[in-house]
């Protein structure tokens, strides 16, 4: 049996995830995805974080778990990414992004070297496999963003 099959409706759970888009897109499209994200996010209760770096996006879910999986199964039915790789999927005890529907960061080029706390790791894809395995970096990496948006 699933870890999945212990979690209740009631569970507050916390996902984060890696993909890249089928092609580059513009700050338009980036407007309508978020748009439509925040819109749906406050439906479902779930609040986040999306980054979006020279195509390849980092996305936090939190929320309560069942809405949590059927947001997580609409993302992997849309076609506009792919390569999707989950990499973490785990209960938490209260929310760390519970201010926004979803927040948003485009890290591309050398905005991201004037982030505290930068190395050469930022540097890789988020679909690098060495990025895919360590996913407390990644979710480290996405706090500090949210720290910077207050």
């Amino acid at each position: 049996m699933g870890s999945a099959a212990i979690l209740s409706v009631d569970s507050l759970v916390e996902l984060v995830y890696v993909s890249s888009a089928v092609r580059l897109f513009s700050d338009m499209e980036i407007v309508g995805i978020l748009t439509e994200a925040r819109r749906n996010n406050a439906r479902a209760g779930l609040t986040g974080m999306l980054l979006y770096r020279d195509g390849n996006f980092l996305q936090v879910l939190e929320g309560p778990e069942a809405a949590v999986r059927a947001t997580f199964q609409k993302i992997e039915r849309d076609q506009r990414h792919r390569g999707i790789f989950l990499m973490k999927n785990s209960l938490i005890a209260e929310r760390s992004f519970s201010e926004w529907q979803m927040a948003f960061r485009d890290i591309s080029g050398d905005q991201v070297k004037q982030i505290e706390g930068y190395s050469p790791f930022m540097e890789l894809s988020f679909t690098a496999d060495d990025f895919r395995s360590k996913p407390d970096f990644a979710v480290r990496m996405l706090l500090q963003f949210k720290d910077k948006l207050r």
